[in-house]
């Protein structure tokens, strides 16, 4: 995991527990596990805090394998994904059917999508890709980002998967432990030989590197636009 080059400002806890105070936050994602990998342990916290939380992912993960391998990798992702969320403390879900590797031909039909949401739900808070400043330059990463900022005009967004965080959220042990497991929860991205054996390693320490730029054990980063 990549350690930022920012660091925080003396108003960073005031931005902390102003998110954190949100009473209902809509997070958007390409794929299942978007947002366990990048937020994972806000998801957590907000959800600790009474938060109530929505997940929308643009894509179920097939991968543009063939047919019938497609349809199956979707089905079994969608399940990780709910489970995902139920470790997480209970985040609704809703799941589209863009196809994965094809998203930035369906931009507009996705931010349609996202403001019919936004205007039934009312969230008062809207997580996403950093459109501007994404460090992880997959092209669905990039079309959900730009999806949700022409979605969500107008209200208060907080960005995540940014190479210029302005915020840093301290993560303890327990949201850690819970990030982890939803991660794992996405068994078809995180098998043992690579997760364990290799990204949690190197997840963890980017945590550990962040979070001590405030001062705690783990920090998850964002840009507050």
């Amino acid at each position: 995991m990549p350690i930022s080059p920012s660091n925080p400002t003396e108003g960073n806890a005031a931005v902390r527990e102003a998110l954190l105070a949100a009473k209902r936050a809509l997070f958007v994602g390409a794929h299942p596990d978007d947002i366990e990998f990048r937020a994972g342990g806000l998801v957590y916290l907000m959800r600790q805090r009474g938060v109530e939380i929505i997940f929308c992912i643009a894509t179920r993960g097939g991968k543009g394998l063939p047919g019938p391998l497609s349809r199956a990798l979707e089905r079994i992702r969608t399940r990780h994904q709910m489970l995902a969320a139920r470790i997480l403390g209970g985040v609704e879900v809703v799941m589209h059917n863009y196809p994965d590797g094809r998203l930035r031909d369906f931009v507009g039909p996705f931010a349609e999508d996202l403001r019919l949401l936004i205007s039934s739900r009312q969230p008062d808070l809207v997580l996403s890709w950093d459109p501007d400043f994404i460090f992880t330059p997959h092209p669905d990463h990039q079309a959900a980002a730009d999806a949700a900022r022409k979605a969500s005009s107008g209200l208060r967004t907080c960005l995540y998967g940014t190479l210029q965080p302005n915020l840093w959220v301290g993560i303890d042990d327990e949201s850690l432990t819970a990030k982890i497991r939803a991660l794992k929860a996405h068994r078809t991205e995180t098998p043992w030989f690579y997760f364990d054996l290799r990204m949690k390693r190197s997840l963890i320490a980017g945590l550990r590197a962040e979070g001590a730029k405030i001062g705690c054990e783990y920090a998850e980063t964002f840009r507050t636009a």
